[in-house]
């Protein structure tokens, strides 16, 4: 009847740490929201004591090629082990006083590079009395300083590590490395493997703790961006309802889950429609919020939506002082279906598309005016235009325009309007789906992975105008399709 070896106890718990600390490792790297340092730290710890552990078993030890018999192999776990305890611990609780902890990390490097240096030149381990144990003292007192003189916080986790310190750390580390010195009378070695397993527990309880902090922290985040996604989407318009005689379609695919881009759409007396389409500087809440001011500002111009230059001067006006150092590009444009008439005005956007689709024809509105948000004294100016029947006109921001393919090219309003020419839609519906679909085809982009920019755009089909009707053109720039 087989045995099992006297050292089997040490083996076993070599292997169990370091199949623990990989695993350990490859939950944290594989975390979808972020990557919990501490956790990896905490696994190196795990599969460095599991190989010490492995490496000091005679069984172990004993067979052909087992890779850790190097005679300055357990001096490189012990410095390696150096260096991951120093990075969990200012994962865990920070730079320290005077950045002291920061530091240990630092020099625990340099001198380990230092010690390796020395080797390889030598062909042979550093000459006694090594500067080791004096290193690790300096370093123990400096974390004592920091985990238990320096008033901070108060937390679980904290009161854990000290206990740990105290009795795990200070004991099989601190006196050792003093009777080497000679500065502690009893030659006794208290690293025993019930102190390397109080230690590891309780580290392990440190890094659980912290990684279902950060997940609780996380989800609150995830929670508050999903309200605020909910929030801007319903600052959207639901209801695209045009007057008689035009369509519209409004597209909307937002970087992240909140975006910078806004547009509103309001109907007036079922005779006319104001349009405000913007784009905050920078994505994500902060973007949103302004997004949200916007909505705010243009519905207090429901009065003056005939006057698009106007609208965007009194938005201006509204922002003042309120957005700090971002920016807004808009466009305002009222449609008068009675009389079949555009007016139009912007504030440093891309300029929108016109397709006339009775004379086969491709135009761009004016694309001036200044950006709303820094300057107070900005003036804007309308556009006139007579609208005439099957004219398209595209709203979009830039981006549409800046979207880039994998070569790195941009799409461009050369390639838009040329799609647009190009393609007899059938309805506004339509002619939105395709651009969209077109732009993503183009991209190589697939339906799930989210565009590099907000991407907004709005689709405007004259259906019906005035008889008789003469096209006056008035701060447009006609081009050949």
């Amino acid at each position: 009847m087989s045995t099992l070896p006297a050292d089997f106890g040490d083996i076993a718990a070599g292997l169990i740490e370091s199949s623990i600390g990989l695993t350990v490792i490859l939950i944290a790297l594989l975390r979808r929201r972020s990557r919990d340092f501490s956790l990896v730290s905490f696994g190196l710890i795990l599969i460095l004591a599991g190989i010490r552990w492995l490496a000091h078993a005679p069984t172990m030890r004993a067979l052909v090629g087992f890779p850790f018999t190097h005679p300055y192999f357990n001096a490189a776990v012990t410095h390696a082990v150096l260096i991951v305890i120093s990075a969990f611990l200012v994962e865990i609780f920070g730079p320290g006083l005077y950045n002291s902890t920061v530091w240990v990390f630092r020099s625990t490097i340099v001198y380990t590079a230092a010690m390796v240096g020395y080797a390889l030149i030598h062909q042979g381990p550093p000459p006694e009395p090594s500067i080791y144990p004096l290193v690790a003292v300096l370093w123990v007192l400096v974390w004592l300083v920091n985990l238990v003189i320096v008033p901070r916080r108060e937390t679980i986790a904290l009161r854990v590590l000290r206990i740990l310190f105290l009795t795990a750390f200070i004991g099989p580390a601190m006196i050792d490395n003093l009777v080497v010195l000679h500065l502690f009378p009893w030659n006794v070695h208290l690293e025993q493997p019930v102190l390397v397993v109080l230690w590891l527990f309780g580290v392990g309880y440190i890094a659980a703790h912290h990684f279902f902090s950060n997940e609780a922290k996380l989800l609150a985040m995830e929670q508050e961006i999903d309200i605020a996604r909910r929030i801007q989407q319903s600052n959207l318009p639901e209801n695209l309802a045009a007057p008689p005689g035009l369509e519209i379609a409004a597209r909307y695919s937002p970087m992240s889950a909140v975006a910078g881009d806004f547009y509103d759409i309001r109907v007036t007396d079922e005779t006319g429609v104001g349009i405000l389409l913007a784009d905050v500087s920078g994505h994500g809440v902060g973007a949103a919020l302004i997004g949200s001011m916007l909505k705010i500002a243009f519905a207090s111009q429901a009065e003056h939506l005939s006057d698009p230059a106007r609208v965007l001067t009194q938005i201006n006006c509204i922002l003042q002082g309120k957005i700090e150092e971002s920016f807004v590009t808009a466009c305002s444009l009222f449609i008068d279906v009675t009389h079949g008439r555009l007016r139009y005005a912007a504030a440093g956007h891309p300029p929108p598309l016109l397709w006339s689709g009775s004379r086969l024809r491709l135009g761009r509105l004016s694309s001036g005016g200044t950006v709303l948000g820094p300057f107070p004294d900005a003036e804007y100016e309308n556009a006139d235009l007579d609208l005439e029947l099957d004219d398209w006109i595209v709203l979009y921001t830039d981006g549409i325009i800046e979207t880039r393919n994998k070569a790195g090219e941009l799409f461009g309003e050369e390639r838009l309007g040329e799609f647009v020419a190009s393609r007899p839609f059938a309805s506004a519906d339509r002619a939105a789906d395709g651009i969209m679909k077109h732009i993503s085809t183009w991209s190589g982009h697939s339906g799930e992975s989210s565009p590099d920019d907000d991407l907004t755009l709005i689709v405007l089909r004259v259906m019906s105008v005035p008889v008789p009707l003469v096209p006056v053109l008035s701060g447009i720039a006609k081009t050949g399709a």
